[in-house]
């Protein structure tokens, strides 16, 4: 720009002004003080340079139309607002540098809130820095303030009613929702979360971009503000509960009055009109120019948002730690949970089926047999069923559950004895033994199987399949173990196949129903008593569980002693506990010398010393060759 007309703020002390128009090279063509200056007397074909507040910057954009001239801004010590929304250069050398190698200005899109200019943006209610960075140090520098934000998320919160009516495609759209917060401006480039949110949407899209906070519970909003310490969210991966809308118009109301900050000046209304200049401004801008291939949307995650019975419950108390489930929800889960509960033939057709195969499977020590026998049994259902039936303490549905499980129990014991008995095998195999020692390990993956099932359960777009696998993981394979037992008559297999058959039950039910707890299926008062039953039974039977947690503790530090370890007599492999009272081992001893009887003697001896302990010696002895 060659030619330009320069106007500056009075209240600058004249000295500086002076000196400073000196410098300016070329030199204007006329340098005018605002408090002179009328933009009527200037047209579309001139250029001006403004070195003004805010205030003023926002008076001038005021009086724009479609004749005004040109305008490009310098860094002026109160021009906050208007530098970060046009991106102006922090010093004034670069700004001006930047003014004269501009070829054309082009227009940007202005926004305005009730007929008030904004700048720069509009907050309403909790702001969402959690969710976008506005830093543009380092990584690491920045991790810290992303830590201090993060901290700022623990408070109780409430979510508030709003009614917003916009524009998309030419149809009117009105949406009744509650929300945390919402961030409104004119164009993205100013502002990082929109750039994140919806890529390079241009100056003049001629769009207003609003984005809307609405989590169901802190949990999800805690669990974006840890992701976001280390790996701040971008396009692809926008977090459930935040909703974006583009529309030329948009209202935004309440039945009550709300707080909200335009340009950072708080304020409270009941309703905001929020439009765009119907002039736009032909403002020169620091932003780079970039083409976007990726076309705008104009509505991201809108039918998430909070509406009609679960926005009125967020709105009556503060915002849960864990999502509280809707009046529908509960009723839709509740009606597919009763369902579930009932003892169809579908259901015995399945369970003797699926208990055949895994008994099969367990005889020819068949994993992937065994696992096509979990994908078909059906005690997902009644199990999930009777963990809600004792969170709720419905004593219909728990007694309803508690049948079919029984049946289905019952029929796969009897089938898994029938092929026990048509079956002339009778050893014990790695899949049977694996069975009848359960621990608290099995135990964690109940627990684990049970809050699967559940969560699944409570979630329309998780397929109930995949929780089924988890839970029949955990029942269909010791059910044949135990019929097995019973079959060959050996109660010692009978009592640890069942043992782990009722840990695993009890486990899932007591962690289903704590999981349905803390997703709101139940008030806790109503609660308590199911819990602390099915704790108490759960209790009882971890006990024989922790034994055998630390008799399978005892042996593998007895073979991680023994395993490959060198003794006088040779190198030890193979070792194996058969049993811990007293200690019987089989070891296979590697040596490359014949040994006597009084050698073998002597291993035992060497074997004792190492582990501190008397024991009982099953000896295998390797010989190895040596050319």
């Amino acid at each position: 720009m060659e030619t330009y007309t320069f106007i500056y703020d009075p209240e600058l002390p004249e000295e500086e002004i002076q000196n400073f128009i000196r410098k300016l090279s070329p030199s204007p063509r006329a340098s005018i003080s605002f408090d002179q200056f009328s933009i009527t007397k200037f047209n579309k074909e001139d250029s001006l340079l403004c070195w003004l507040p805010d205030d003023k910057s926002i008076q001038l954009l005021q009086q724009i139309n479609s004749e005004s001239p040109s305008l490009a801004f310098l860094p002026h010590p109160e021009l906050q607002l208007l530098a970060k929304s046009i991106g102006i250069p922090s010093s004034k050398e670069p700004a001006f540098e930047l003014f004269l190698k501009a070829e054309t200005i082009g227009e940007i899109d202005i926004l305005k809130v009730n007929e008030q200019l904004c700048t720069n943006s509009l907050v309403i209610g909790e702001p969402l820095s959690v969710l976008y960075d506005t830093f543009e140090s380092s990584y690491f520098q920045n991790l810290k303030k992303r830590v201090s934000r993060f901290s700022k998320l623990f408070k109780k919160v409430k979510l508030k009613s709003f009614t917003i009516n916009y524009l998309v495609d030419q149809e009117e759209k009105s949406i009744q929702i509650a929300a945390l917060g919402i961030l409104a401006g004119a164009h993205g480039e100013n502002n990082l979360f929109f750039k994140k949110t919806i890529g390079d949407s241009g100056l003049d899209d001629g769009m207003i971009h609003l984005a809307i906070l609405a989590p169901k519970s802190l949990f999800s909003v805690l669990l974006i503000g840890f992701k976001n310490i280390f790996t701040p969210f971008k396009r692809k991966n926008i977090p459930p509960f935040l909703s974006y809308i583009s529309s030329p118009k948009i209202t935004i109301e309440a039945q009550d009055e709300f707080a909200y900050a335009l340009d950072g000046k708080e304020s409270h209304s009941k309703a905001l009109h929020l439009m765009l200049m119907e002039e736009k401004a032909r403002v020169l801008t620091g932003f780079e120019k970039q083409k976007n291939d990726i076309p705008v949307p104009k509505e991201l995650n809108v039918s998430r948002l909070p509406s009609g019975k679960l926005k009125e419950e967020l709105t009556k108390r503060n915002l849960p730690l864990f999502r509280h489930a809707t009046t529908e929800e509960f009723k839709d889960l509740f009606t597919l949970l009763k369902k579930n509960a009932q003892t169809s033939s579908t259901y015995l057709v399945l369970m003797a089926l699926s208990t055949l195969i895994a008994t099969f499977g367990i005889f020819a020590n068949s994993g992937p047999v065994v696992i096509g026998a979990m994908i078909l049994a059906p005690l997902m259902g009644p199990i999930i069923s009777l963990s809600m039936g004792t969170l709720r303490q419905d004593s219909t549905l728990i007694k309803t559950s508690l049948f079919s499980v029984f049946w289905g129990i019952v029929l796969g014991l009897c089938f898994a004895i029938l092929i026990t008995w048509m079956t002339p095998l009778k050893t014990m195999n790695p899949e049977i033994l694996s069975r009848i020692r359960p621990n608290l390990l099995d135990l964690g993956v109940a627990v684990a199987s049970g809050i699967a099932g559940a969560y699944a359960h409570s979630k329309e777009e998780i397929a109930k399949t995949l929780a089924g696998v988890a839970i029949s993981v955990a029942l269909v394979p010791p059910l044949s173990v135990a019929g097995i037992g019973l079959g060959w008559g050996q109660w010692n297999i009978f009592w640890g196949a069942s043992l782990l058959l009722g840990t695993n039950l009890a486990g899932i039910v007591m962690a289903a129903a704590f999981t349905f707890l803390i997703l709101g299926y139940s008030p806790f008062r109503l609660a308590r008593k199911g819990l602390v039953i099915s704790g108490l039974i759960l209790i009882l039977i971890t006990a024989p569980l922790v034994l055998s947690f630390s008799e399978m503790v005892r042996e593998n530090r007895v073979i991680q002693e023994l395993s490959g370890k060198e003794i006088p007599h040779g190198l030890l492999r193979d070792v194996k506990v058969i049993g811990l009272s007293p200690l019987r081992l089989s070891v296979t001893v590697l040596s490359d010398q014949k040994l006597e009887q009084e050698d073998y003697k002597a291993i035992k001896n060497e074997i004792e010393e190492k582990i501190g302990q008397t024991i009982e010696l099953e000896l295998t002895l390797g010989i190895k060759l040596i050319e």
